[in-house]
């Protein structure tokens, strides 16, 4: 399969888990820390720990500084959640997930400086089209003005830094030992997060605190939500074995579509899980935007 389709997945499912994170804050999480619901996030994760084991026998053949490496990424990767758990609480799912759209640049930067990738100048031009594409659909309307929460620009430009540096620190440990090994120990990071956020009194009490409230219906959701985060992780992942860190970064330029898409939806069936705005002035503007990121994606596959 063309690792364009591979790559696609992953922003369909990550739109999924997005707008389940979006429900769990509003919802559940609206007057707690966000270390607590951190820690919801990534713990039903931890079961990777047990599942790569029965597919890889070969976990601690990884040479020592890499196993750090890629242990202290998992740790960068769950400090996302940070910045983009109060991004969430700022503005709508639709507003927060076009920004993520700066990662590609990121990741491109730090692909040309140490992996030695190069993009070709129509790759280039396509991935600038999705990006301004993807920053479209987040533009606020305000009568005749347009406007970007600078808060809201703020946190997702730290979140989407973090989202790059771990992806780039995955590929390059990766390329050096098996695909396997390399997320067994990047999950190894992930406990130790999460573990050492439990050591923390006011986040270890908040977590308690809403299992003991709201119980079977929140660990539901977040089983489901981890499946979906961890699926699309580990695609994303291996799709970037496949193609340039950036152009894999670019394909998830897809995710503000699909969240998109998923919010119309939950909006006129489900208005009170996730509620978009569908005036015809925001769909408008929101369709030219999609318009702008499919023809980036046809000079893309060009």
């Amino acid at each position: 399969m063309n690792w364009f389709f591979i790559a696609l997945i992953s922003p369909a499912l990550w739109a999924m888990s997005n707008h389940i994170d979006k429900y769990v804050i509003s919802k559940f999480f609206k007057n707690v820390g966000t270390g607590a619901y951190i820690i919801f996030s990534v713990f039903i994760g931890l079961i990777v720990l047990l599942v790569i084991p029965i597919f890889e026998h070969n976990l601690f053949s990884i040479k020592l500084p890499d196993a750090i490496l890629i242990i202290f990424s998992g740790v960068i990767y769950i400090s996302t959640y940070i910045p983009y758990a109060y991004a969430l609480k700022e503005a709508e799912t639709s507003v927060v997930i076009p920004l993520f759209q700066f990662i590609p640049i990121f990741g491109y930067i730090l692909g040309y400086l140490f992996l030695n990738e190069r993009l070709s100048s129509h790759q280039i031009f396509a991935g600038l089209l999705i990006i301004c594409g993807a920053i479209g659909i987040s533009l606020e309307i305000t009568g005749k003005k347009f406007k970007v929460k600078l808060k809201v620009l703020l946190l997702m430009l730290t979140a989407s830094f973090l989202g790059a540096l771990t992806s780039f620190i995955f590929k390059f440990v990766a390329i050096k030992e098996s695909f396997w090994v390399t997320s067994f120990w990047e999950y190894v990071g992930f406990t130790l997060a999460t573990l050492s956020m439990l050591l923390i009194p006011s986040y270890r009490k908040q977590f308690f605190r809403v299992i003991k409230k709201y119980k079977y219906i929140v660990i539901s959701l977040d089983l489901l939500n981890e499946t979906l985060n961890i699926s699309a992780r580990l695609i994303f992942s291996f799709a970037s074995l496949l193609a340039p860190l950036a152009l894999v970064w670019l394909v998830n330029g897809f995710q503000p579509l699909f969240v998109f898409l998923y919010g119309i939806i939950l909006t006129v069936f489900f208005p009170k899980i996730a509620k978009e705005s569908l005036t015809k002035r925001h769909l408008a503007q929101k369709v030219i935007s999609i318009a702008i990121m499919f023809v980036g994606v046809y000079f893309l596959n060009r």
